[in-house]
């Protein structure tokens, strides 16, 4: 694809890695076949490719209006077009870029603006979160049906985290709202991992993995928590950690661009590509020690029972992010 980038970008950082991706794009097309909101809605400028032209407009000096910045918004971040399109297009990172310029460009609704605001200022911090939840339940019974339903259960206390005793070692974050809503799950994880010979330590001063404002177009507010989580990791990188996990996939695909993101920092460039490195999900870490997991069943008696059946649900930063 031909470009033509207004001077004002060209020569940013930004600019030039938005150019080199649509100049990727040949606009084959074969990406509506995999597009949830193209499949949906049926409309060209809410598929890929349709939103890689409002972007070129964009990154060309077009005007860019509240209609461009709906199209953005309505992209799910999937990325299922990118294990589709033949030429490697970078689809994910072209639009956090499109739509941060957007966000510079268009005034949204004052109850649009709050939600966004409201977003990143209660999700990525967990006792916010713990707090309003707690609140929202002990106010359940007499807020509306369709509101209580989607406020969680309390959820049973976890029990005590394996010490680590393992030369083997990896360490987790703990994300944002998951201690909250889901605390078993990386005690799960713990446990699991304890039992094939691996410790895992929890990193104490980490907070969210800087999705929801990245996601958001907080682009400083990204890498304000990006940094303060490299500084929380760096420490325990030089004690022969194997990896850094996630039970969020989410967040490990976050993780995993520290490096690309804070590229351009001259402090965090090399400890955020080194963060990256090491990132892994908790599923590539379970699949290469299957055997021992294995070995760990019979050892202790395999309780499965005939006919049960397990469920795994991969999603789609699993899929197409990682």
């Amino acid at each position: 694809m031909q470009t033509t980038l207004a001077a004002t970008i060209k020569n940013t950082p930004q600019g030039r890695e938005a150019d080199a991706i649509l100049r990727s794009c040949v606009h084959c097309g074969f990406c509506l076949a995999t597009c949830p909101t193209y499949q949906l809605l049926g409309d060209e400028l809410d598929s890929p490719r349709g939103r890689i032209y409002l972007m070129k407009q964009m990154l060309e000096g077009e005007p860019v209006t509240a209609d461009t910045q709906l199209h953005l918004d309505r992209c799910l971040t999937c990325r299922a077009c990118e294990t589709t399109c033949p030429s490697g297009v970078q689809y994910g990172k072209l639009l956090d870029i499109g739509r941060e310029l957007a966000e510079e460009r268009v005034e949204r609704p004052p109850l649009s603006a709050l939600k966004r605001y409201a977003l990143r200022k209660v999700l990525p911090h967990r006792r916010r979160f713990a707090a309003l939840l707690a609140v929202a339940r002990l106010l359940r019974g007499i807020l509306p049906r369709e509101i209580r339903a989607k406020i969680p259960e309390q959820t049973r206390s976890p029990q005590i985290w394996p010490a680590p005793r393992h030369v083997r070692k990896v360490l987790i974050l703990e994300g944002c709202v998951q201690p909250t809503l889901g605390p078993e799950v990386n005690l799960a994880a713990a446990r699991v991992l304890d039992r094939i010979g691996i410790s895992v330590v929890r990193v104490a001063r980490a907070g969210c993995c800087g999705a929801v404002a990245h996601h958001l177009s907080a682009h400083e507010e990204t890498l304000q928590q990006l940094r303060r989580n490299i500084d929380a990791i760096w420490p325990h990188i030089g004690s022969g950690v194997e990896a850094v996990i996630m039970t969020a996939s989410a967040c490990t695909a976050m993780l995993t661009d520290y490096g690309h993101l804070l590229r351009e920092d001259a402090l965090y460039a090399e400890r955020a590509a080194r963060v990256s490195a090491l990132t892994r999900d908790i599923s590539e870490v379970v699949l290469a020690h299957v055997d021992a997991l294995r070995d760990e069943l019979r050892r202790v008696g395999d309780t499965t029972k005939p006919g049960l059946k397990v469920a795994f649900q991969s999603p789609c930063t699993l899929q197409h992010a990682l």
